[in-house]
């Protein structure tokens, strides 16, 4: 462990000065079964294969894949060998117990061993099979057997002795007997490191002879690696590793890492050169991958905001310089002028390649001609913000605090002759030339366009734009950067947006960078983009053409993922075509020559996870139970770059949604609820910038059930049909018999309807009554209700004839008037109660009766406190009732109401008595009670409501209308004098009985 910590620190260390190589751990916590990587190799397919002592483990770049449930009598796998052209990789558990064979991307256990295995397994029981070097074993004496094909395979015994076929061709001298440790091969030819010599012997069928080799093949501290299974060798030596290349009969060499390479821990090495990745397995930390980077990454110092950079110059073949003065190449910082800057965001050359830089509110010109030792201030009044050479005009902005900005053209770089001025309505943030006396202005909320004659402002967008950059390609486009928005190409006088990533990493974008196979690289906050410039051009005409990006982040060798605009210049190419990018952690060098851009060249869809025990897969047709509940369908592409940057799209043919869908990068693609019936899964892979795709199919049969079949089906419908034509003829000859039955019914019922007839009749007449009675008493209200309407007109009259100083007589008037304006508010109102007795509520809708006399109580709570009387609601609560309840409240309400006009200084108690039969509600007052007169008026008039007349101009209202609803609930009153004074009001319902 304490090893690992060291070497992940010295891994750190190798990133943080050089870019070009970067290391990821993998071990049992992220992917691997155990820890001891024995060996390495990649297959035809692509797939990278990792031996460990507890399985095989195949590799996508993504997804490991273990292979220990084999049925093997133990999982403890060796060295690969055999030959990865034919499809055939094998591998051998400990002791030789076990055999199996790497095929078409699959393991199988041998139990037949072909002639090779069979002839190497019998070498192997007196000798060491040798398929790559012990680097990590300290050899004694061992005898070694290397096997090529049936023709070709040779014995290396510890004397130094040399065998063909099983002849001795030589015994050569000066070899220690550990030579065997720097012994290698390249396709069938065999290389032995003698450092006696200082030759390296080469053997070839018979043919023995001897090559010379650099320097390094004979260092003492030295080690060689081979492995046979990828015909790659290599030289470790002091934290190096150099990998050996054979051409044309001559050995040589080339570094390829850094790396702390301890003796006792690493076990395999294997070098992907498609993929630009080294393989390193180990004894007991599990894998670790470099990856090597072609983006050069450069800082300034340790302190984090020293290495914040904006505005470059290219300067010399291969270098940049800053606003600080300070100059790098792709390696380090070489040289530092010190400008005195105190502004980081633009520099520019004049038209002697002097340069020039802000310092508060001057400009200083340092001049090439002294080596940039000497230089000039510039005054002005106002602090420069930005300040550009375009084609011979030297631009000066100014900005103002109210975020408006000046901008002044000048006649020459002396800066003293200004030739045109503008006032723009907000902060200038860049400026391009767009035609001859014409510009192009970007500001934080819109993009300008100034031209002669008039130099007026123009603007030409629609909505609000925070322009970061515009950039002019070699086509003469123009490009619109902008922050938040995304990035436009302004052609014909209209802003064509391009579309955007699928992260939305490309909203704020800083500039682009043309190269010179056609790609667009266009830095953003969130990482550099590489896309095809025709692509672009292409969606521009229909807004419809795919754009395909391709995205580099940190893991492609940057510091950070947040490259920096909004200065000038933004980037840089140098005369040796590398392009220069600043970004919040270092300068960003690359060749675009250089820099590939990563697609997979194939994919498969093989294994699928089911999760039923039926459903399976067989060749390229999945079989789904009919219940099936779901299949998890593995996309497996080997791609060992940026996942983010794989495209992999998927559609269901025969589905309700037969549309191209997204994949995750894990390659992931569930099917659920599908009816039965025959499908397609059509899944492509884009495979280049160009939208190019490999598509592959899978057939997906989804089980019907028995009755789910056609003929099963028909059969159904048929016995069914049958069936029902048998039914209706049963039907029918009951129906006959019913019929005569029927008739009897009909008779009986017909008596029935006639008492029912008769009963509706009764209905009727009682409706026509208590409508003759809503008519009389409506008469009887108009014909009233004209005396008190007449009253008040005349009254109004009178005391508007009167004399305005006679007091006494105005006096009167208004008394009278009070008093006939109270009776008439009165009459009214009670008019408007009674108004909602016809909502008729539903049968045996049940109500507290108490809640309804304790809510009337409330009402008159205020006018029964003017006259110093108590409401008592002796009605127990609850106390259930289901008569009428709108028709209980009014009666309620103008019992209460007379009790209160007739009581002063008094009580007025409500109480109740209910039984199976009748409903009794009493009101109790001690007010001046009701004269004889009066009881005998309502009593007759309740004998006789249908034909009396209603003498509303004599009494009240309010009983008349209680008599009217009694009547309707078959309800009668009574009237008695309560002892020793007031009136006793009782109510007798007798209950409806609902069936």
């Amino acid at each position: 462990m304490f090893y690992k910590t060291l070497l992940f620190l010295f891994l750190i260390n190798i990133q943080f000065f050089n870019s070009q190589q970067a290391a990821v751990w993998y071990d049992t916590n992220n992917g691997l079964p155990q820890n001891s990587v024995k060996d390495i190799t990649k297959d035809n397919y692509g797939f990278i294969w990792l031996s460990t002592e507890n399985g095989l483990v195949r590799y996508d770049g993504y997804n490991f894949v273990t292979y220990n449930h084999l049925n093997l009598k133990n999982n403890r796998f060796t060295s690969f060998f055999g030959s990865k052209k034919k499809d055939s990789i094998y591998n051998l558990t400990a002791y030789n117990e076990n055999t199996v064979l790497i095929s078409k991307r699959n393991i199988s256990s041998l139990n037949q061993p072909s002639n090779c295995l069979q002839k190497v397994l019998y070498e192997s029981k007196s000798h060491s099979v040798f398929t790559k070097n012990g680097i990590l074993e300290k050899l004694d004496s061992k005898d070694f057997f290397i096997y090529f094909d049936k023709n070709n395979y040779y014995h290396l015994l510890n004397d130094a002795t040399i065998q063909y076929k099983d002849r001795k061709i030589e015994t050569l001298k000066h070899l220690r007997k550990d030579y065997i440790l720097g012994t290698f091969c390249f396709d069938q030819t065999i290389f032995i490191i003698s450092k006696a010599l200082k030759k390296v012997i080469t053997i070839n069928g018979e043919k023995i002879t001897y090559l010379d080799a650099p320097e390094i093949f004979f260092k003492k501290d030295m080690t060689v690696y081979w492995s046979q299974i990828n015909n790659q060798s290599f030289i470790i030596r002091d934290h190096s590793l150099y990998k050996i290349f054979y051409e044309q009969n001559t050995l040589s060499i080339k570094k390829i890492a850094e790396y702390d390479f301890n003796k006792n821990s690493l076990s395999s090495i294997y070098h992907d050169e498609v993929n630009n990745k080294l393989y390193l397995g180990t004894l007991s930390d599990g894998l670790n991958v470099i990856k090597f980077n072609n983006f050069h990454v450069v800082n300034k110092s340790n302190t984090s905001y020293e290495n914040i950079f904006y505005s470059i110059l290219p300067f010399e073949n291969d270098k940049v310089i800053t606003s600080s003065g300070d100059v790098y190449d792709d390696n380090k910082l070489v040289k530092q002028y010190h400008f005195k800057t105190s502004s980081k965001y633009f520099l520019l050359y004049d038209d002697h390649r002097n340069i020039i830089v802000q310092n508060n509110q001057s400009l200083l010109r340092f001049f090439s001609n002294s080596g940039y030792t000497k230089k000039e201030h510039l005054y002005f009044r106002k602090t420069p913000s930005y300040a550009w050479n375009l084609n011979g005009h030297y631009i000066i902005v100014f900005h103002d605090p109210s975020l408006r900005s000046q901008l002044v053209f000048y006649k020459d770089d002396s800066f003293t002759t200004p030739i045109l001025q503008f006032a723009i309505p907000n902060i200038v943030t860049t400026l391009h030339e767009y035609g001859h006396n014409k510009w192009m202005v970007g500001t934080r909320d819109a993009l300008y366009i100034i031209e002669a004659p008039s130099y007026k402002l123009r603007k030409i967008s629609a909505r609000p734009l925070n322009i970061r950059e515009i950039v002019k390609t070699s086509d003469g486009n123009f490009w619109i950067m902008t922050q938040g928005s995304g990035f436009f190409l302004y052609k014909n006088g209209q802003l064509i947006k391009m579309p955007e990533d699928k992260d939305g990493y490309l909203l704020f974008s800083h500039t682009i960078l043309e190269d010179q196979k056609g790609f667009f690289w266009i830095s953003t906050n969130n990482g550099l983009f590489k896309v095809l410039k025709n692509n672009l051009l292409s969606y521009s005409k229909d807004q419809k053409s795919p754009v395909y990006y391709y995205r580099y982040s940190k893991e492609d060798g940057f510091n950070t993922n947040e490259f920096n605009g909004g200065c000038s210049p933004s980037s840089s190419i140098l005369p040796n075509r590398d392009f220069v990018l600043p970004s919040m952690k270092g300068m960003v060098f690359f060749n675009p020559q250089k820099i590939r851009s990563y697609y997979p060249k194939n994919f498969f869809m093989e294994r699928v996870v089911f999760y039923d025990p039926k459903s399976n897969i067989k060749g390229n047709t999945i079989n789904l139970e009919n219940d099936f509940y779901k299949a998890l369908i593995l996309i497996d592409i080997p791609y060992y770059a940026n996942r983010a940057n794989l495209i992999i799209e998927a559609k269901l043919k025969g589905s309700n949604n037969e549309k191209w869908e997204k994949v995750n990068k894990d390659g992931k693609y569930y099917i659920s609820n599908l009816e039965p019936g025959q499908y397609q899964l059509l899944v492509r892979v884009l495979t280049s910038p160009k939208g190019n795709y490999i598509y592959r199919t899978l057939n997906i049969n989804v089980q019907h059930l028995f009755y789910q079949i056609f003929i099963v089906k028909f059969f159904f419908v048929l016995c069914l049909s049958l069936i029902t034509l048998k039914l209706i003829r049963l039907r029918m000859r009951r129906q006959q018999l019913k019929k005569k039955e029927l008739e009897k019914i009909i008779e009986i019922r017909t008596q029935k309807l006639s008492k029912t007839v008769s009963k509706l009749e009764y209905t009727k007449e009682q409706l026509r009554k208590e409508s003759v009675q809503q008519k009389k008493l409506l008469e009887t209200i108009s014909h009233d209700i004209i005396t008190p309407v007449k009253f008040l007109s005349i009254t109004a009259k009178k005391l508007y004839e009167t004399d305005e100083h006679d007091h006494y007589i105005q006096k009167k008037h208004f008394e009278s008037f009070y008093k006939s304006s109270i009776e008439f508010y009165n009459f009214v109102k009670t008019l408007k109660e009674y108004a909602e007795i016809y909502n008729i509520p539903k049968k045996n809708e049940v109500y507290n009766l108490f809640e309804v006399i304790e809510n009337k109580s409330t009402l008159f709570e205020v006018a029964a406190r003017e006259q110093n009387t108590r409401i008592i609601n002796n009605v127990k609560d609850p106390t259930e009732s289901n008569i009428n309840q709108n028709v209980i409240a009014v009666i309620i309400h103008n019992l209460i109401d007379n009790a209160i006009k007739n009581t002063t200084n008094g009580i007025i108690e409500l109480s109740t008595i209910e039984d199976e039969h009748i409903f009794f509600l009493e009101v109790r007052d001690t007010g001046k009670g009701m004269s004889q007169e009066q009881m005998k008026y309502y009593e007759k008039l309740q004998n006789n409501i249908e034909n009396e007349k209603l003498v509303l101009q004599k009494y009240s209202l309010g009983l008349h209308l209680i008599l009217q609803l009694l009547m309707m609930i078959n309800g009668k009153i009574e009237f008695k004098n309560n002892i020793p004074r007031g009136t006793i009001v009782s109510i007798k319902i007798k209950k409806q009985k609902y069936g």
